[in-house]
């Protein structure tokens, strides 16, 4: 018998997408509503993720992941307002191309509270939630800068490194309570995130969002006794990876 076509349907599962106001995150919102699920944008752009949230038919919530009382307060409202958590996506990041010597200790600061301490504050929050429900999927986004470190990457990297190690140990912690934790290693894209370099990198060397969108969705669609821990989409033209 020829095996069934693979279809991915969310089918109503209320996801949580932080840095939803623009690049992957908004990408990433798009492609869970177009598959069935309830999006909930947050991001710290309150027009931003209002937009967003109306073009997917969701909900936004004005979220700062650096901020615990933001974290709280939000997770919260979430939960009152749609009734449950089903995916977590920690998809906020920034970053300032510095070299070490030159970076402030404020910028170092917010990299690593934006990019590594907010996805901890966030499935902090969401963890209790989760195993209660016996379920529940938390997705990682990471980069190529937690495989390969570069110059003037000092805070980006260290921040993309430790998101793999709370990954792993967030999976070991959730896995005997049904949560899956997993992590998306992505490689350049066509968003803002290299508006500040001069030059910028030649688009046609650099991936569309909504492909890392698509992997996203084929994470999260995987069988209830199986888990993709990791996965790594790049454009063929990476030069961080391998």
């Amino acid at each position: 018998m020829p095996e069934e076509r693979l279809g991915f349907d969310l089918d109503g599962s209320v996801a949580l997408v932080t840095g939803a106001a623009s690049g992957l995150g908004a990408a990433i919102a798009r492609v869970l509503a177009a598959h069935g699920a309830r999006v909930v944008c947050a991001d710290i752009d309150e027009n931003g993720v209002r937009r967003v949230a109306q073009e997917t038919e969701g909900s936004p919530v004005v979220m700062d992941v650096a901020d615990p009382a933001s974290v709280e307060e939000g997770v919260r409202a979430v939960i009152a307002g749609e009734g449950r958590i089903d995916i977590l996506v920690n998809n906020a990041g920034v970053d300032y191309i510095r070299s070490a010597v030159d970076m402030s200790l404020e910028e170092w600061d917010r990299v690593q509270h934006t990019n590594l301490r907010g996805p901890w504050l966030l499935s902090r929050a969401v963890f209790p939630h989760m195993a209660r429900r016996g379920t529940g999927q938390i997705l990682n986004v990471s980069s190529t800068a937690s495989k390969k470190g570069w110059a003037n990457a000092t805070a980006y990297c260290s921040s993309k490194h430790g998101i793999m190690g709370l990954t792993q140990a967030l999976q070991a912690e959730g896995k005997e309570h049904g949560i899956k934790v997993m992590a998306l290693v992505a490689g350049g894209m066509r968003t803002n995130f290299f508006r500040t370099l001069s030059p910028p990198p030649d688009p046609a060397t650099l991936q569309p969002p909504e492909n890392v969108a698509r992997a996203a969705l084929f994470m999260l669609c995987q069988p209830e006794e199986s888990i993709v821990h990791e996965l790594i989409i790049t454009p063929v033209t990476e030069t961080s990876y391998p």
